[in-house]
Formats: structure tokens, C-alpha cells, sequence
């Protein structure tokens, strides 16, 4: 059966706003056309109906595994990530981290009996981490204009890019910040500030490694 782009029209309005998310849209939508073009017979939309209740078992069923094979994605690219986490820990990448910690060091050992300013350095962490909040969440918003539909990685993306900026924000308001809940001594301060500043690195390090190799080309398509 070859179908007319009027009657390819009727199918994408038909399955449009079932599927959360783009790959489940275009992965029926595929199958749909495929199953036709073996079909005889004159076109109908009935046709549709049959072909995702027999092979899919409904709009129910395909909705039901949806969410499970996003959940599945979720922990495989949560293994991912601390991968990437443990990458930057492995030559030659180690040697940024290396670099990174005697720089820490220096500082921890020049300003740890001395008054240190260091919301500079927590600010600089601050700015770093919510650069990648705010490109995961651009780039969710721009492909989401684009395809009309989320990615069932965006998820998992929201939580990877917002992660570096939560962790900052909870020491911030715990232990840090000029009102915060834990009164600790200065010394304590600068080591959890610079720990904060090593962790940033290799956070962003990572994301960037990560969104680059795992992410980039699924949430192109």
C-alpha cells in the first residue's frame, strides 16, 4: 500500500499526542508505515487502530512502556556519568585534577591561618555550575520548539545539569552563606570551599564529556 502525504497527514494527527516523548512518536510512526506498505487493500484509518492495538497492545501499553524504558535509561546514564565522574581521574585527565588539587593546597596552606575572602572562589564555582544548568535546560527548550515533543532524555538531562548547582546551593545555605544553618570556624569554611571548587571542575569536566559522547547525537534526532 503506498500512502499519500494526506493520508501520512491523518496518522501523525492520529498518533500525535499520544507518545511523550519524540523517539516513541517516531518509532511508531515508522512501524506504522512499514506495516502498511505490506498491507492490501485501500488505505483506512481503521487499519491504524488495528496495527497499534495487535502489535502494541494500545495506546495504554505503549504509554506503560514508555515510562519503563525511560526509567531503564535513567540508571544506565546515571553509569555513565560517574564514569565519566571517575574519567577525569584517569591519565592524562588526572593531571587536571592533580594541577587543580596542589592549587587548592597552596591556597588552604597560605590563607588557612589568615583572614580569606572566599566568596570569589565559591562565586567562580557558583557561575560554573550554573552555566551547565543553563545549557541543559536551553538545549531541552530549543529541541523541544524544534521536534514539538520532549526527548526521553530530558529527564536525565534536567537532573545531570542541575546537579552541580544543587550541591553548591545546599552548602551554601548549610555551612557558608552569612545566614546559614551550621555555624562552623573559618578553616572548616575555606576546606569545604575549596573541595566545592575541585568538585566543580571535575562536575563540568564530566558534563561536557558526557553531553558530548552520550547525549549530543541522541537528542539531535
Amino acid at each position: 500500500m503506498e500512502l499519500t502525504e494526506e493520508q501520512k497527514a491523518e496518522i501523525k494527527d492520529y498518533i500525535i499526542t499520544v507518545p511523550k516523548y519524540r523517539e516513541t512518536y517516531n518509532e511508531l510512526y515508522d512501524h506504522i508505515l512499514n506495516s502498511l506498505k505490506d498491507n492490501v487493500g485501500p488505505y483506512h484509518i481503521n487499519k491504524v487502530i488495528a496495527i497499534i492495538n495487535d502489535e502494541f497492545g494500545g495506546f495504554s501499553e505503549i504509554l506503560s512502556q514508555e515510562k519503563i524504558y525511560q526509567k531503564e535509561l535513567g540508571k544506565k546514564y546515571n553509569t555513565y556519568f560517574r564514569l565519566e565522574m571517575l574519567h577525569t581521574f584517569k591519565w592524562p585527565e588526572m593531571l587536571n585534577n592533580l594541577c587543580l588539587l596542589g592549587l587548592c593546597l597552596l591556597i588552604y596552606s597560605g590563607a588557612k591561618d589568615e583572614e580569606f575572602n572566599m566568596m570569589p572562589m565559591f562565586l567562580a564555582s557558583i557561575i560554573c555550575v550554573a552555566g551547565v544548568a543553563l545549557f541543559g535546560f536551553l538545549k531541552i527548550l530549543l529541541n523541544k520548539f524544534r521536534w514539538l515533543k520532549y526527548s526521553i532524555l530530558d529527564n536525565y538531562i534536567g537532573y545531570s545539569c542541575s546537579f552541580g548547582f544543587v550541591i553548591m546551593n545546599f552548602f551554601l545555605l548549610n555551612f557558608i552563606g552569612k545566614t546559614s544553618f551550621f555555624t562552623i570556624s573559618d578553616s572548616s569554611k575555606l576546606i569545604i570551599t575549596l573541595s566545592l571548587f575541585f568538585f566543580c571542575s571535575v562536575y563540568v569536566r564530566a558534563f561536557m564529556r558526557f553531553y558530548q559522547q552520550k547525549i549530543k547525537i541522541l537528542t539531535v534526532q
